[in-house]
């Protein structure tokens, strides 16, 4: 519930948040920062344990470091550049390719049923963005490395976790925001300007520093909410969950921002609404009702 309420509403917040602070890569090292930071108060406060880093687990952690990093900073570009509704569709065509790794790469089980639920999902993102009212060439081509980008993340991630079962969810999340706020700053101080960033913040209001701080709460939930996710669930379930938190993202942008959409972006919609639940425990329940008596178990269901 935690990952599922913090990803429907982060990109709506990383969106006000850009809009007081048009600085991608900083935004985005200030998430990390304080969550880092959050992880080690909460440690020192004897709610969680874990230890610290050593030089050889940095050392492995640093391809699920680029592959963690690379899709928040090309989300954040997105979301500069595009609607919230087309970067989520954008985040909803992956999960096929997703289910075909996690079937070749991490020997999961398929069936039938979660394949035609993949299909639907990404049908349905297709048929939104073939109709986006606010098309933009850099913000397209930005989603769609974005896209690719996340595949890796699910994949590659996924296949890190299986390896080092004696982590916990706690230890994972610090050393993924440890490790990738250096990188993300160095990033901001090669684009951004770094220098005058002490002078954006001066000028900040009131609710530009509360939208801030809520983006910076936000990345702290979804990110520690997804690792714990990310260890009980398959690639292709953890893929399909993220991409069922973008509806309730639909639904909130449309009411909190405006946002406008046509009737064939709302078939799009409501076709890989459809592809959601058909994957979940509810598609498993209709498909014994109406077929045959065996379960149909999805994709690292149970």
């Amino acid at each position: 519930f935690v990952y599922v309420l913090c990803s429907s509403c982060m990109p709506i917040v990383n969106k006000a948040a850009m809009k007081v602070l048009p600085r991608v890569y900083a935004v985005t090292a200030m998430q990390t920062a304080s969550a880092a930071v959050l992880l080690l108060m909460i440690r020192h406060a004897n709610f969680v344990d874990f230890p610290n880093p050593t030089p050889a687990k940095v050392w492995d952690w640093t391809g699920v470091l680029v592959a963690w990093t690379v899709p928040i900073v090309l989300n954040m570009k997105a979301i500069q550049l595009l609607s919230v509704e087309t970067v989520m569709m954008f985040r909803s065509l992956t999960i096929v390719i997703v289910a075909a790794g996690d079937f070749v790469l991490l020997k999961n089980k398929v069936t039938t049923r979660s394949i035609i639920s993949c299909l639907m999902i990404s049908l349905g993102g297709l048929v939104y963005a073939s109709n986006d009212l606010n098309f933009h060439l850099e913000g397209y081509i930005i989603g769609t490395l974005y896209s690719l980008s996340m595949v890796v993340n699910s994949l590659y991630i996924k296949y890190c976790f299986n390896k080092h079962h004696e982590m916990n969810s706690w230890e994972k999340g610090f050393l993924n925001n440890l490790l990738s706020t250096p990188a993300v700053v160095a990033l901001s101080c090669f684009y951004e300007n770094f220098r005058t960033l002490s002078v954006d913040m001066k000028s900040l209001s009131l609710g530009g520093i509360v939208s801030l701080a809520l983006s910076c709460l936000m990345g702290f939930g979804i990110s520690m909410s997804g690792t714990k996710c990310r260890d009980v669930l398959s690639a292709t379930s953890f893929d399909v969950l993220g991409s069922c938190t973008k509806y309730l993202t639909l639904a909130l942008s449309t009411m909190i921002l405006r946002a406008k959409n046509s009737v064939l972006s709302i078939v799009g919609i409501c076709i890989a609404l459809s592809g959601t639940v058909l994957y979940s425990p509810a598609g498993d329940m209709l498909c014994r009702s109406f077929g045959p008596r065996q379960s149909l178990r999805a994709v690292g269901d149970g």
